[in-house]
């Protein structure tokens, strides 16, 4: 019993020299961890004064996007509203293949209306005028 009375008492006095550090490591721990879970839940979306209501964003992959662009905190930028250029075959042979404007969502997986795309895999944005027949397009189709 002396032993964990003497070990109990060696606690409680490294505890009481050592508390200042103790309640800091506590704090700094509870503010990264408050910190790490905000970041998480929060979309931290940066504001972009003068920009057009649509862009394109062309990807090192050759796919382009058409959408919201939201440029984010983050390794990540998010775009909504995302549309996309998909071949459409001709009927038959001698007619010559088009390209449709699809909406992202309509495929089978069922994808949500927003994406977010690496900062690594863009090449560059692009605004989309609103003369632009891909802009007007999107317009309407979101009505």
């Amino acid at each position: 019993m002396t032993r964990i009375r003497v070990a109990l008492a060696r606690a409680a006095a490294w505890i009481r020299t050592h508390r200042f550090a103790l309640r800091s490591s506590a704090v700094a721990i509870a503010v990264f961890l408050v910190a790490f879970f905000f970041t998480q839940w929060w979309d931290f979306t940066l504001p972009s004064l003068g920009r057009a209501d649509f862009q394109a964003v062309f990807l090192a992959n050759g796919q382009t996007y058409f959408g919201r662009y939201y440029d984010r905190v983050g390794a990540y930028v998010k775009i909504e509203d995302v549309y996309y250029l998909q071949d459409v075959p001709g009927a038959d042979a001698s007619q010559p293949s088009g390209t449709k404007l699809v909406r992202r969502g309509k495929e089978l997986h069922a994808p949500g209306s927003r994406m977010l795309v690496p900062r690594s895999a863009i090449l560059f944005v692009e605004d989309l005028s609103d003369s632009s027949p891909i802009a007007q397009f999107m317009k309407q189709d979101r009505r």
